[in-house]
């Protein structure tokens, strides 16, 4: 009864705050009913590709041909499979399935630190400048991670982690106050690596299938006599889950079977490109394909103060372009775009002059991030930047609005609220609205 009451209080919040937000009453009720479809009809996963570092947006996503030169920078526009929308020249095979993305252009927040800009753009919410949040610690949620959301909220019946992160840890990719159980599995190793293999994964060497399962019977007899002597069963169930979940993927077939990338085609791995990012992006489709949730994959050493046009050209973007490109193709042509929503996001843009160092400096003002699939409309350009994409002139987005369609997509209301361990009540999206435009 009592999340019935919420589920309700819930609705009625959205209405509400939808129609304080400038939405029509229809065009509310049109996000809600999208909401329920997705909740109800399907699972919709994610794959979520977070650019550290701050992705340079006037060279890739958002180009100003009529700029001057120190703003306009050295990549000349090209067009893509969106009528009248431009892409950059190091943009190609993006370009070429951009009718398969949306990309909003009028994403800003106001603080360009590296740290705090990671925690708003993965989780909606700015840390606040409290001791709560020290800025010189990259893992310091303040506020639950998209990934921990939907380990928490969603369902997930396979016996692959809901929530993945690769090839390490991401930036306040954590679960704050959702505790470790929402916390994402860490494959900390790269794909493209000719040894790459995953721990945790396989029993210890020398230890039997026979052998492993008398250890589990063991264990659990010990549990029930220990938790005959426990004042409170909290901290046993919580152990059992972990133990439990740690079992279930050591004697997973199906785990095995996804992590193993060296399954798929040679000319399927090329097609993704045999990098870091392009391997990744493989694996995650993978990793959704037999039932993860959630994935995360980093891509950093995008902070471009010096030599901004060689680094981009010459190292970092080859492997997006190829990867992202590989990605949406893969997915449409196995049926799987729809219900997997991509997106590629970055805690901030860059400047819009060149500095002295031919770089560009952190700009927060004004940046783009892209979505596709899960229930996203193709094809949508949201918002735009002045002629020097230094302002946002139209459609301001905000890291919250960001949270809320990005939930929306998963089937998660985000106007639901979770509480604390002591009780406090933390909406997941607070002041968010959704990009009611995507949808």
């Amino acid at each position: 009864m009592q999340q019935q009451a919420t589920a309700a209080g819930s609705r009625r919040g959205f209405l509400k705050v939808g129609s304080l937000a400038g939405l029509s009453l229809a065009q509310v009720l049109r996000l809600r009913q999208a909401q329920a479809d997705l909740a109800r009809g399907r699972d919709v996963n994610c794959i979520f590709i977070f650019i550290i570092g701050g992705m340079a947006h006037q060279d890739l996503w958002d180009p100003k041909s009529e700029a001057a030169a120190e703003v306009r920078g050295d990549f000349s526009p090209i067009a893509t499979r969106i009528p009248g929308t431009m892409f950059s020249e190091i943009l190609p095979r993006v370009s070429q399935v951009a009718d398969k993305l949306s990309l909003i252009r009028s994403m800003t927040h106001n603080d360009p630190d590296h740290t705090a800009g990671y925690h708003v753009m993965m989780t909606g919410q700015h840390p606040g400048t409290g001791p709560a949040f020290n800025r010189n610690v990259a893992n310091n949620n303040v506020h639950p991670s998209f990934g921990s959301m939907l380990a928490r909220l969603g369902q997930n019946a396979s016996s692959l982690p809901p929530y993945v992160s690769m090839p390490n840890f991401l930036n306040s990719g954590g679960p704050a106050f959702l505790g470790p159980s929402a916390a994402p599995f860490v494959i900390e190793a790269d794909p493209a690596a000719p040894d790459f293999s995953v721990r945790d994964i396989v029993l210890p060497e020398g230890v039997s299938d026979g052998r492993n399962l008398r250890r589990q019977s063991a264990l659990r007899r010990v549990r029930e006599y220990q938790q005959q002597f426990e004042r409170s069963g909290q901290q046993g169930a919580a152990l059992d889950v972990f133990q439990q979940k740690a079992y279930a993927l050591m004697t997973s077939r199906e785990a095995k079977i996804a992590f193993d990338i060296g399954r798929e085609d040679e000319r399927l791995r090329e097609q993704y490109g045999l990098t870091s990012l392009g391997q990744c992006c493989l694996m995650a489709r993978r990793l959704v394909e037999a039932g993860c949730r959630f994935v995360t994959i980093e891509n950093g050493h995008w902070d471009t103060h010096r030599q901004n046009t060689m680094s981009l050209r010459d190292l970092l973007v080859p492997p997006l372009d190829q990867g992202l490109a590989a990605l949406l193709v893969d997915l449409d042509q196995r049926g799987m775009l729809d219900s997997t929503l991509v997106v590629v996001a970055t805690e901030f843009g860059r400047t819009p002059r060149i500095n002295a160092m031919a770089g560009r400096d952190h700009w927060p003002g004004a940046f783009s991030v892209v979505m596709a699939g899960g229930g996203i409309q193709p094809g949508r350009i949201v918002g735009a930047t002045d002629k020097d994409a230094a302002t946002v002139v139209d459609r301001p987005v905000t890291p919250a609005d960001f949270a809320a369609t990005l939930l929306t997509a998963l089937g998660i209301d985000p106007q639901t609220i979770l509480h604390t361990p002591v009780g406090r009540p933390v909406q997941l999206a607070a002041g968010g609205r959704p990009v009611k435009e995507l949808f």
